[in-house]
């Protein structure tokens, strides 16, 4: 992989954006977005939440939590909370790096457990990545951030949600043995099954009976595997995704309130204000301006 200045020029405007990556089953606050062509040393140093770091070009040391590795060109090492490191090099670095946590009262509790193992892990430094998801996902965002329309776009928060969820699956490859019986392959292709008729229904009542009957399972199944498989009830999933359609229409369209309310769901204006401003902190009105003012 070759150094490109687009990697700064992408940080630069994804630092100015604040942006937060929302998912249906995950939210991810962002502290920073970073990259520097000529990385010699810091000081030991700790942080709060996940730091991770991608060598384009050059050789050094990490050293993490007492213990040295040797890194160069390819090498991927995530720094995990409260544990101390520190980046060394005689020759300098291009590197390009990202602070991140999990939002927990936005998440899912499977989702949070995955994070919360993944500072456990003791797979964190990993040799020859140019070639993983990790590394093309987070590439591609920081080249396309610099096309500033497309950070308003729901493809693009969908491509920083795969970025995420890659580190997690990269990371927690050798620490976590899933089981892989007959059930669990099963409740999996339920809930897609579910999510896809949610998703394609969500201007419609969607009641959980409907749900149920299109793929052929009782509501107290239907019940059960969204909890056991997401974390949280039908009716809290429901929810959310009418939120995060009607935030990407307020962002996306010139439609109007009522519009919106309608194809995300709600039945009246007022009830769509009243459940937004309590999920967003903002009526959909001050959310749109807010957003407007921003691509000024």
């Amino acid at each position: 992989m070759e150094w490109t200045d687009l990697f700064i020029d992408g940080s630069i405007v994804l630092n100015q954006e604040s942006i937060q990556v929302n998912g249906s089953d995950a939210s991810i606050l962002i502290h920073y977005w970073g990259a520097q062509p000529y990385h010699y040393n810091n000081k030991p140093h700790q942080h709060s939440y996940f730091e991770l770091c991608y060598i384009v070009n050059g050789e050094g040391e990490y050293i993490d939590d007492g213990h040295s590795f040797h890194i160069t060109s390819g090498s991927l090492f995530l720094s995990r909370p409260f544990v101390k490191h520190q980046i060394l090099s005689e020759t300098g670095l291009e590197i390009i790096f990202v602070g991140f946590e999990i939002i927990k009262t936005k998440s899912t509790k499977k989702l949070i457990e995955l994070f919360t193992n993944l500072e456990k892990t003791k797979k964190f430094i990993i040799n020859n990545a140019g070639q993983s998801s990790v590394v093309k996902l987070w590439t591609s965002i920081l080249v396309m951030a610099c096309d500033f329309y497309l950070l308003f776009n729901d493809c693009f928060q969908g491509l920083c949600s795969s970025f995420y969820s890659s580190i997690v699956g990269l990371f927690n490859e050798q620490q976590i043995k899933y089981k892989k019986n007959k059930e669990i392959r099963i409740y999996s292709t339920l809930v897609y099954q579910a999510k896809l008729y949610i998703h394609d229904n969500l201007s419609q009542s969607l009641k959980m009976s409907d749900v149920a009957d299109f793929i052929h399972i009782s509501e107290r199944h239907l019940s059960r595997i969204f909890q056991d498989e997401l974390g949280q009830s039908f009716s809290n999933y429901i929810k959310r995704e009418r939120m995060r359609k009607a935030s990407i229409l307020l962002s996306d369209t010139d439609l109007t309130l009522k519009e919106i309310s309608e194809m995300s769901g709600f039945k009246t204006v007022h009830y769509f204000t009243t459940v937004f401003s309590a999920e967003m902190g903002m009526p959909p009105g001050e959310f749109k301006r807010k957003l407007n003012q921003q691509t000024l």
